[in-house]
């Protein structure tokens, strides 16, 4: 049986991904030695799955389906940059969720349960919700990065709502990775 590598995402709307792309835009001016998201690679990981059996995409189906039956949609709002493990030695750069994470990180925790029982691994570390902007290559120009960071302003970001769980397949290629969506199951709405 052949294998694919996944993931199990929140997507983020159009106005929301143009404005990450203009923050992007932004902030490779600082010319840091970074791999930049593009458009469509803008999502928010809940659970990465690595490579898994083409077979139990439909068990993963069934067990999003018991979490997103019993989760309510939800709104989130992005208010800070980041990096793991921090600024001054970045490796990831990183959007982080103010208003929302809670139930960000509860829908993680439901989703982890649910898997557990399809004997799918689970993660060692706290989920810390994020969205990935950047990969650093080089510490070159890291503080012209560090300045713009500083600099942004979020005041102007609207809130973003959850509506949707997503499981996407990652096929990588030399211009980094393409996704897809496999399934995707809704949240209930209040």
């Amino acid at each position: 049986m052949s294998s694919i590598r996944a993931f199990i995402a929140v997507e983020i709307d159009h106005q929301t991904k143009q404005k990450i792309s203009e923050l992007i835009s932004n902030l490779k001016k600082s010319d840091a030695d970074a791999k930049w998201i593009t458009e469509g690679q803008i999502h928010l990981t809940l659970k990465f799955l690595g490579n898994i059996d083409e077979g139990s995409v439909h068990k993963i189906s069934d067990a999003l389906s018991g979490v997103s039956n019993n989760f309510n949609s939800f709104t989130i709002n992005f208010s800070e940059i980041g990096a793991f493990p921090n600024l001054n030695h970045p490796a990831v750069i990183w959007l982080g969720v103010n208003k929302g994470a809670e139930f960000l990180k509860t829908l993680n925790e439901k989703i982890e349960t649910a898997l557990e029982k399809l004997r799918l691994k689970q993660e060692n570390r706290e989920f810390k919700p994020h969205l990935t902007l950047a990969r650093i290559r080089s510490p070159n120009n890291i503080q012209n990065l560090v300045k713009l960071i500083e600099e942004t302003d979020f005041n102007s970001w609207d809130d973003l709502r959850i509506s949707k769980l997503t499981l996407f397949q990652s096929t990588l290629n030399p211009k980094g990775a393409a996704y897809t969506i496999i399934i995707e199951k809704y949240l209930q709405n209040i």
